[in-house]
């Protein structure tokens, strides 16, 4: 599997959170050959803590093998928000999928970054340029509605301006 690289952010359509542009790997120092791995790891990770769903029966039962293997390290962070934690994930995906501490760490960073500049995640403590914060009401730049799958398996859209990122 090899990863796809934009010559520029502004070919990304908007949630391609999988495609890697030039200046993140160079921002970020990622090894090309490895993001689509560090993409895996990174998922694994999300599905782990919570954050991401599961699809099938096979990533549940990784997700809970992840989760009895990386509790007592959640334990030992306890106070940290392991969503926010480029730490957590780098030593989650470090310990358990094989990738480096470093490349998992600017993974984490470059994923808050991405959804930083989407509009989808506030970053506390950052100040947002005028360009950036223009972008907020945006909605050509954002989620706009999704679906929600309830669990006798249908479906309804919802508003996404209902729901808190």
């Amino acid at each position: 599997m090899s990863a796809n690289i934009l010559e520029s952010e502004d070919q990304r359509s908007p949630l391609d959170f999988d495609s890697v542009s030039k200046a993140e790997l160079e921002v970020f120092g990622l090894i090309p050959d490895l993001c689509p791995k560090l993409n895996l790891a990174y998922c694994r990770y999300m599905r782990m803590i919570g954050y991401y769903s599961c699809s099938d029966c096979s990533e549940e039962r990784q997700k809970n093998t992840d989760h009895q293997n990386f509790s007592p390290t959640l334990k030992e962070w306890s106070g940290v928000d392991p969503v926010h934690s480029a730490n957590l994930c780098a030593l989650f995906m470090h310990n358990h999928c094989d990738i480096p501490f470093d490349q998992g760490y600017a993974w984490h960073r470059r994923v808050e970054a991405q959804e930083w500049r989407q509009g989808l995640k506030r970053i506390h403590g950052v100040s947002v340029s005028a360009r950036y914060e223009a972008l907020q009401d945006d909605k050509t730049n954002k989620l706009t509605s999704a679906a929600l799958i309830k669990e006798d398996g249908t479906t309804s859209r919802i508003n996404a301006d209902d729901v808190p990122f």
